[in-house]
């Protein structure tokens, strides 16, 4: 499937996006004390619109617009007035950064609930730890979500630490969900060929069971009419003999 057939190649490079934010936001914040949270909202907010600019130029380029269910376009739009909006009221968003990072780690956690959803469906081997991280990424929005206590000020480095643990296994469940997708598309694959070859030759050896049944007839007939001719034969003999007998009588 090519990616212009894909309707979830939007949804996965935002998931992928997301990831990714939350690690570099992680990994920075644990090494580092010198970056201010404001960069990082000029940064997403830029990749924000350059994301929102591609959506639209490919919603045209691609001829999106010929399909019913495409809104490539609205999204991007959307995209793009939020990357504004970012850009311009940084220092704000910045101020309550700990809100949006938990509706981001919230978005991760249904994620991956989903895909653990997927893996079980798909028999995957995975589902039970995706499982595991799924609910405890969800719990985890909902505590930054609520700041039970100033829990964040408090367990500040817990914090930057659970963000890269969610954008890492975010990565990982959207790579599990994709190796097994293919590999069942494959298994199913392999067993339609197999059943189709099975019904091949069951129909071939039901049209070649008349032939025989043809045949063994045709050779039991033989044989009958040979059983009959014996008979007949030994008969002619015997009146052969019996004419001989009498000639020699004479």
């Amino acid at each position: 499937m090519s990616k212009q057939e894909n309707p979830n190649v939007v949804g996965n490079i935002a998931i992928v996006f997301m990831s990714l934010l939350l690690i570099a936001i992680g990994c920075i914040m644990l090494f580092t004390d010198a970056v201010r949270m404001v960069y990082f909202c000029y940064g997403a907010g830029a990749c924000l619109l350059v994301w929102g600019i591609w959506m639209i130029s490919r919603y045209f380029l691609h001829k999106e617009f010929q399909r019913t269910t495409n809104y490539g376009f609205s999204v991007g739009t959307l995209v793009v007035i939020l990357g504004a909006v970012d850009l311009i009221r940084a220092q704000e968003i910045a101020d309550s950064i700990p809100n949006y990072l938990g509706v981001l780690v919230l978005i991760e956690g249904v994620v991956m609930l989903q895909n653990t959803v997927q893996l079980k469906n798909l028999k995957g081997n995975l589902w039970a730890v995706s499982l595991i991280f799924s609910l405890c990424s969800v719990a985890g929005s909902v505590v930054i979500l609520l700041n039970l206590g100033n829990i964040i000020t408090k367990y500040v480095t817990a914090f930057y630490l659970m963000l890269v643990i969610v954008g890492a296994f975010a990565l990982l469940s959207l790579c599990f969900v994709g190796i097994r997708t293919k590999r069942y598309h494959k298994e199913t694959q392999r067993e339609l060929e197999r059943n189709m070859e099975e019904s091949a030759q069951w129909f071939a050896a039901k049209e070649k069971a008349p032939l025989e049944q043809e045949e063994t007839e045709t050779v039991t007939e033989s044989i009958e009419e040979n059983t009959t001719e014996e008979p007949s034969k030994k008969e002619d003999d015997e009146q052969v003999s019996s004419l001989v007998e009498d000639e020699v009588e004479v």
